[in-house]
């Protein structure tokens, strides 16, 4: 039997069944409540009483509830558990309504369209992302709603999966949507789950949305929107979602940008960690990596804008050299870059402040932020205006100023407004006379108070009398029992008390209107008046949004130039002949991060004829893979326009850096360490050309000895005789060093160490030559294993040089006989010894097996010799 509901608990069935996936918050009064299983799991999820209420028909419902105006809180909770939560509020007055209040979903709270201030990050963005894809297609529209920024790009061929993930690690979003069921979907997924666990998955099913085609039209300049029918559907999608959650306009997403990688580096998923450009491997924060070493950025806009400029370096050598004359300027004038630093420092994060605008959720506070912000833009552009390089002058010229805004909100919103829209208090007097009137009403009114109480006392004759008010009666006369003989005939009594009677007059009544309903009006007015300026100020959103990025960009180039001056960072040369020479490089993060030692500083030189592939060993600890780090890490400052920790530098920009640094696993998926390095490596061989930067530490040390030395001198082949890019390549493997002899344009180089007796000492200098031992128990030693492992370690290391020695004879004694064999011909042996001379695989056999192998066969063929 279906149970029987109240029409309250009905209507609320009713609209949750329009919001399975998410959470109701139902607006009851001053409360937030859940239902069900919402209830059941809110309780659980945010440690609030479950309670129950009666249904209907004695059912109980589970039930639990939050404060409306401490929600936020509760909410966010939620979405950072990755729920997500539809906002139903009360649409009708109440007071207004006999019967059930009407309520509709006002907004629907994903960790993709969140706003709260309290979620966001200043310098990070929120993006949320849809995925479409069909046959050998995949499209992507990512866009961060909080500031307005949207972008598309296809992925094709048999590296699209890859070359997407990639993408997605950059972007690292906080919620993905697929449109319909993508190809290799669970690829992408196992991807996520593994390097971006925080990301949302949510689906869309492209048959449910209703005029989604139209959409793109709608916000963006044709010639932006994507011509390939699968972006577009991924960017109308991702509108459409955004249309859904928030329930609002969203115009101030008006600007769509096409990733081209043809523009850019590429920093593949690996490379970005490994590197640790804005997020370090031990919790992907921000601590310990080269944004925050270059980051003195003074605003969020610009902070977000470095970010993307570190996993976006430049291609071509011209925007290069555009971005180094701005930072090269802004070096040698000092008192520039501290000028306009001051002022930047002034600057509230308008981008977002205008999307709150947009959406009407900007409160007077806000608007306070705004014009503090734009006021400052006049004194920048001062600055500005005798600059030389191309990109400040343009920033000079390019920034809209926005006066008249700065008047509006001058004139109309009190400094330090509240931050209560519905209380009122925003706006300033003489901004509208009908307020400033209502409000002399208002302030009046107490004045008017006293003068009716003296008056009344002196008319009554009662000396007690006094004038009160409560929220229930409003305003009253107050006289005590043993005066009411002497109360006037024209009071009428209201209430009656223990101690005294209240009453009221026509005279007393009508003012009770006149300033009950001032107060009511005066919070109409000034919400009214708000939307009247949020309104003006929507309509000059774009420029808002340019000179937002202008100063991000501005931003930016203070912060490069004052890491420049700071850490004593050079303007490396560009070139264009395929060639990277840098003279004392330093690694920009591990010499921030040394207190008591200078950083040992370290040349580099990579070119196509004698230089190709530099083979570095050396012991282990001693600096080989900071040092190969810091020549990607340079390579990737020089082509986002930043000066480089260096003496002197010649870079011509590389297409792509791959590295293959560190031991991981990848349990999730159950590969080992050593799969995990054969897939990274796969990626570097299938994916880099004549012109990328490889960075190769330790190939093969996963496997036995033989297995990785061959694998990793193949690599090395490969990459000399089919890729031929500028390559480092660091590895235990000594025998390897033997290659530079046998190929032309393979170098080998060492760390240098000096050793006294038994003590080492590595000296961090990479220097021409080939290592021809690990040092492996140095090293063992310097991490304070106990003596006595040293030693007996030391011994063991012995024993087993002496074994191999003797093996490596026993090794040249087999050759050598199978030599003989080769050569005596068929009748001097019988064809048993010289098949198992033939068979004998040399690199497994112990050095004793191969003795008395020898000897046996040594005798048998002897024998065979004397018979013959």
């Amino acid at each position: 039997m279906t149970p029987t509901y109240t029409p309250m608990m009905e209507q609320y069935r009713e609209i949750k069944s329009r919001h399975p996936q998410e959470i109701l918050f139902f607006r009851l009064g001053d409360f937030y409540e859940m239902f069900f299983t919402d209830a059941e799991t809110a309780s659980r999820e945010l440690e609030i009483t479950l309670t129950a209420r009666d249904g209907g028909a004695g059912n109980r419902v589970p039930m639990c509830g939050v404060p409306y105006h401490a929600a936020e809180n509760y909410i966010l909770r939620l979405i950072n558990k990755g729920f997500r939560v539809a906002i139903c509020e009360q649409v009708e007055d109440p007071k207004q309504v006999k019967g059930i209040v009407r309520r509709e979903v006002v907004k629907i709270i994903t960790p993709g369209t969140i706003l709260s201030e309290a979620a966001l990050v200043d310098k990070s963005n929120n993006y949320l992302v849809t995925v479409y894809g069909e046959g050998e297609i995949i499209g992507i529209c990512a866009a961060d709603i909080t500031t307005g920024e949207c972008s598309w790009a296809t992925f094709t061929g048999a590296d699209r999966i890859a070359t997407l993930c990639d993408y997605l690690f950059r972007l690292s979003p906080a919620e993905l949507v697929w449109i319909n069921t993508v190809p290799l979907q669970k690829q992408i997924e196992n991807f996520l789950e593994t390097r971006i666990p925080s990301c949302s998955i949510a689906a869309l099913d492209l048959a449910s949305t209703q005029d989604v085609r139209e959409l793109p039209r709608q916000h963006f300049d044709a010639v932006e929107i994507p011509t390939c029918p699968i972006a577009y559907l991924a960017v109308a999608c991702l509108l459409h979602y955004l249309h859904e959650a928030i329930k609002c306009d969203v115009s101030h997403i008006n600007h769509l940008v096409k990733l081209d990688n043809n523009d850019y580096l590429i920093l593949d998923a690996s490379s970005l960690r490994n590197l640790e450009i804005s997020r370090n491997i031990r919790d992907g924060g921000k601590k310990g990596t080269l944004l925050d070493v270059l980051d003195f950025t003074k605003t969020a806009m610009g902070g977000r804008l470095l970010r993307k400029w570190l996993e976006y370096p430049l291609l071509h050598a011209q925007p290069i050299i555009t971005r180094q004359e701005g930072v090269a300027e802004l070096v040698e004038k000092p008192i520039l870059r501290k000028s306009l630093q001051q002022l930047l420092a002034a600057i509230y994060d308008f981008e977002r402040i205008v999307t709150r605008i947009e959406i009407g959720a900007a409160n007077a506070r806000d608007l306070n932020a705004l014009q503090v912000s734009l006021a400052v833009l006049p004194d920048i552009i001062a600055n500005l205006a005798e600059t030389q390089s191309g990109i400040l002058t343009r920033i000079c010229h390019n920034t809209p100023l926005h006066a008249a805004i700065v008047a509006l909100i001058d004139k109309a919103i009190v400094d330090n407004a509240p931050l209560s829209v519905r209380d009122g208090g925003m706006i300033k007097t003489g901004y509208n006379s009908e307020l400033d009137e209502l409000r002399s009403i208002a302030s009046d009114s107490k004045k008017w108070i006293q003068e009716l109480e003296a008056r009344e006392k002196e008319q009554s004759g009662i000396k007690s009398l006094k004038v009160g008010f409560n929220k229930v009666f409003g305003y009253y006369l107050e006289v005590t029992h043993a005066n009411t003989a002497a109360v006037p005939a024209h009071y009428i009594r209201k209430q009656t008390l223990a101690n005294a009677e209240r009453y009221i007059t026509p005279e007393l009544k009508e003012f009770e209107i006149k300033v009950l309903g001032a107060q009511e009006k005066i919070v109409t007015i000034e919400y009214h008046l708000l939307n009247e300026i949020r309104e003006q100020i929507k309509c000059q959103i774009k420029g808002i949004q340019e000179t937002a990025r202008q100063i991000a960009i501005l931003d930016a180039l203070i912060s490069l130039s004052e890491a420049a001056f700071q850490y004593n960072y050079v303007r490396p040369v560009i070139g264009t002949n395929r060639e990277i020479h840098i003279k004392d490089g330093r690694h920009p993060i591990v010499e921030r991060l040394l207190v008591r030692e200078m950083f040992v500083p370290n040349d580099v030189s990579l070119n196509h004829y004698d230089t190709e592939i530099a083979v570095i060993t050396g012991p282990n600890m001693a600096g080989k893979s900071t040092y190969m780090r810091q020549v990607a890490i340079l390579v990737l400052m020089t082509q986002i326009g930043s000066f480089i920790p260096a003496r002197e530098a010649f870079v011509s920009p590389v297409d792509r850096i791959f590295t293959r640094v560190g031991a991981s696993d990848d349990l999730a998926t159950g590969q080992s360490t050593f799969m995990v390095e054969m897939n990274e490596v796969a990626h570097i061989l299938k994916y880099a050309t004549g012109n990328s930067l490889i960075i190769l530490d330790e190939i093969g040390r996963g496997t036995s000895t033989f297995d990785g030395m061959s694998i990793a001198r193949a690599v090395i082949e490969y990459v000399k005789e089919r890729i031929k890019a500028k390559t480092l390549f660091a590895t235990h493997y000594h025998e390897l060093t033997e290659m530079a002899d046998q190929y032309p344009g393979i170098k080998n180089f060492t760390v240098a160490v000096k050793e006294r007796g038994n003590e080492v000492i590595f000296l961090r200098r990479i220097i021409p030559g080939g290592a021809d031992k690990s040092y492996g128990i140095h090293v063992a030693q310097l991490a304070g294993l106990p003596k006595k492992l040293i030693q007996r370690s030391q011994q063991i290391l012995a024993d087993l040089e002496s074994c191999q020695t003797n093996k490596e004879a026993g090794f040249e004694q087999i050759a050598a006989a199978t030599a003989s064999v080769n050569h005596a011909g068929p009748s001097l042996f019988s064809s048993a010894v010289t098949d198992e001379l033939r068979s004998i695989d040399i690199l497994s056999i112990t050095p004793i097996e191969a003795m008395n192998l020898l000897y046996r066969l040594h005798n048998q063929a002897k024998e065979e010799v004397g018979q013959g």
